[in-house]
C-alpha cells in the first residue's frame, strides 16, 4: 500500500481509527475463509439526512474492496418509480402504497439471500416500512385491529434481520442538512420540522413495543453531531464486532 498517512496531515485521529477498523477487517476475513455463516442482514433506517444511503455505500464498498462478498438491495420507492407512472403512484393510499414498499422490500431480500452473499445491506428496508405503519397508527389511519395484523408480520420480518441500525438526528439538524444538501430555498414539502418529528415519535413507539428477544438485534445512533464518515466507521466496527462474536460461537 501508498503512504496514505501524508492525506491525513492534521486528521491524525481519523487515520487511526479507519487503520483499526481496517485491521479488524482483515481479521474477520480470515475467520471468514475457514467457516461458513449464513449471510449477514444488515438494514439501515431511519429518519432522514441522518446517513443511512451514504453509510450503504461506504460500508459496501469497504467490505468490496476486501473482496469479502457483499450485496446491497434496491430501495422499494426507487422500484416503485421506475416501474409505475406518477399518475399511477399519486391514486395509492399511504397505506397502499407503503403495502407495496413492504412487499418489493421482502422480495428484494429474499432474491439476495437466495445467492448466499456473506453480507446483505438493506437501506430503508423491510423493517423501515413499519415505522410507517406506526405512524398511520398514530395518527388514526390504522385501527388497532388492523395495526395487530400487520405486527403478525413484523415478528417473521425480524427473523431474517440480524442487525436494524435505527438513524436519527436531531429534527432542526435534519432540516438544516436538507438546506445544505441541495440548491433551492423553497419551503421544504417532505422534510419539515412537524414530518421529522411525527416519524421520530413513531420509531420511539415502534422501539418501545419490541418484544425482549428482537430489542439486541437494534442499534439507535444518534448522528447530530458526527460527519458521514465517522458515522460509517462506527457502523462497520459495530457490523465487524457481530459478524466475528457469529464465526467465534459457530467454530
Amino acid at each position: 500500500m501508498i503512504d496514505y498517512r501524508k492525506y491525513f496531515a492534521g486528521k491524525e485521529q481519523l487515520c487511526k481509527e479507519l487503520e483499526l477498523l481496517h485491521e479488524k477487517k482483515y481479521r474477520v476475513k480470515e475467520l471468514l475463509t475457514n467457516r461458513n455463516m449464513p449471510s449477514f442482514v444488515v438494514e439501515f433506517s431511519g429518519l432522514p439526512r441522518t446517513g443511512k444511503s451514504s453509510s450503504v455505500d461506504k460500508i459496501y464498498e469497504f467490505f468490496k474492496q476486501a473482496n469479502i462478498d457483499v450485496v446491497k438491495t434496491t430501495g422499494p420507492a426507487q422500484i416503485i418509480k421506475d416501474t409505475m407512472t406518477k399518475e399511477e403512484r399519486l391514486k395509492l393510499s399511504n397505506i397502499e402504497f407503503n403495502d407495496m414498499t413492504l412487499e418489493i422490500s421482502r422480495r428484494e431480500l429474499e432474491q439476495n439471500l437466495e445467492k448466499h452473499p456473506t453480507i446483505i445491506l438493506q437501506d430503508r428496508g423491510v423493517i423501515d416500512n413499519y415505522f410507517w405503519y406506526q405512524m398511520m397508527y398514530n395518527r388514526g389511519d390504522i385501527d388497532r385491529e388492523t395495526y395487530k395484523q400487520i405486527l403478525n408480520g413484523l415478528y417473521d420480518d425480524l427473523k431474517l434481520i440480524d442487525e436494524l441500525y435505527i438513524m436519527e438526528a436531531d429534527p432542526e439538524i435534519i432540516i438544516m442538512r436538507d438546506y445544505i444538501n441541495q440548491i433551492y430555498l423553497e419551503d421544504r414539502k417532505k422534510t419539515t420540522y412537524e414530518g421529522v418529528s411525527e416519524l421520530q415519535i413513531a420509531i420511539f413507539n415502534f422501539i418501545k413495543y419490541l418484544p425482549n428477544e428482537y430489542v439486541r438485534k437494534v442499534f439507535r445512533l444518534d448522528t447530530s453531531c458526527i460527519n458521514e464518515v465517522m458515522t460509517s466507521i462506527i457502523l462497520a466496527s459495530r457490523m465487524l464486532d457481530k459478524i466475528e462474536d457469529r464465526l467465534v460461537r459457530t467454530k
